[in-house]
């Protein structure tokens, strides 16, 4: 499940400031870009650095001391499998959603004429694939706007689907304007469509609880370092129990094999979507990340999403009342996540950017868009004060008024 249906818990002022006394980089700017790479609570920065020095203390741990760190890793994986509601064996171990949309891909077998459906706002982790996939391949990439009524968007992508369609792939939250997408009714409809389904859980990994079983898709990608606080990076591939034979393996390595005979050159690959592991990677990494969900599991996912919320709407309903200010992200919480897409008349996005970035004494730090509109846009991380959120609204009719 996503938020619908938990209980929020308000969380407390006292509560906030304490995590903010967490996060020393705070101190140098009003952070408004979390959706881009976190900045990291000092709590997780110093397990990642515990880890690292372990290393250096006591050597390469899976070769001096295998019978630690084997048990280890899997309980890293398992607390991630956990915290998004499914089974180890469900999850390989990517460097991002990047390659795991790669892997699903890559391991469908693809004809030409056959289509690919995606939003009309998906980036480049999504999109540079499915374009190149086209190229390669000769499928037809349909795009699907996206609209502000959930039944409308889902009769846009019902009127899209045809006996050609192999694949939907679209982001929970997309990146550019923070649209929260109707998942489980789109699982839902492709599932009766015979279609698969991939969905891309950067935006809202660490958001709100999220039960992948429960979202019915076939594959989802997951990474660590935007609002799961983890550092750079780590990410996992979700394979839905039933679907990895939906998939070839395309990249066979040193991690994807059940057994290896050397004397026979013979092999057996694992069961489930282990086998789509292919490293290596940084288990330092993947610890730290494993340590994030507990961090935020800590602090509450109904609390974080609750003030996530309620901070993400305040900015958006003081930016909607700004003359000259068009607001791209939905103001309904659930259609909508930690993002909030703007432009405002007489400003280009990268210009009001570097206007914002250096305002005095403190830059504000928002992201430019880059896909649909020519504005910017700010996320919203829950450990934020309400005062930053008017302070940026402030800054923004300021420069608005400025051209107007």
């Amino acid at each position: 499940m996503t938020a619908a249906g938990h209980r929020a818990f308000p969380m407390q002022r006292a509560t906030v400031e304490k995590i903010r006394a967490d996060i020393p980089a705070l101190a140098q700017y009003f952070w408004f870009q979390n959706g881009g790479v976190s900045v990291t609570p000092r709590a997780i920065a110093a397990e990642h650095a515990r880890l690292m020095e372990e290393m250096v203390v006591r050597g390469p741990m899976h070769i001096v001391y295998p019978d630690e760190e084997y048990p280890r890793r899997a309980r890293s994986k398992a607390a991630l499998a956990r915290f998004f509601g499914v089974a180890p064996e469900t999850l390989a171990l990517m460097r991002g959603v990047s390659e795991a949309y790669q892997t699903v891909l890559r391991g469908l077998e693809w004809r030409r004429g056959d289509q690919l459906l995606i939003t009309d706002e998906e980036e480049a982790a999504l999109y540079l694939p499915s374009l190149h996939l086209r190229d390669r391949h000769g499928v037809e990439v349909v795009k699907v706007p996206l609209l502000a009524d959930p039944e409308e968007q889902l009769d846009a992508f019902a009127a899209r689907i045809s006996d050609r369609t192999r694949l939907l792939a679209v982001s929970h939250v997309t990146t550019e304007t923070g649209f929260r997408l109707p998942v489980e009714q789109l699982c839902g409809l492709a599932r009766e469509r015979g279609v698969l389904t991939f969905v891309d859980i950067a935006h809202s990994a660490g958001l709100f609880p999220i039960d992948l079983a429960a979202v019915g898709c076939d594959f989802a990608g997951i990474l660590s370092y935007k609002w799961m606080y983890a550092p750079y990076a780590a990410g996992a591939l979700y394979v839905r129990p039933d679907r990895p034979e939906a998939l070839q393996v395309t990249y066979a390595g040193g991690r994807a094999e059940a057994w290896l005979r050397y004397d026979t050159d013979d092999y057996a690959l694992k069961e489930g979507a282990e086998r789509f592991e292919y490293g290596p990677w940084s288990w330092p990494l993947v610890h730290t990340w494993a340590f994030a969900a507990g961090y935020l599991t800590d602090i509450g996912l109904e609390s974080i999403w609750a003030r996530t919320a309620q901070l993400t709407h305040r900015l958006r309903l003081a930016l909607a009342v700004i003359p000259g200010v068009t607001l791209y992200t939905p103001l309904e919480a659930e259609r909508s996540a930690a993002l909030a897409a703007f432009s405002v008349a007489g400003w280009d996005g990268e210009e009001l950017t570097r206007a914002l970035r250096e305002r005095r004494p403190k830059p504000v730090i928002v992201r430019p868009l880059t896909i649909a509109h020519n504005g910017v846009r700010a996320s919203v991380p829950f450990f934020l004060l309400e005062e930053e959120i008017d302070l940026l609204a402030e800054a923004v009719g300021s420069l608005a008024e400025s051209r107007c």
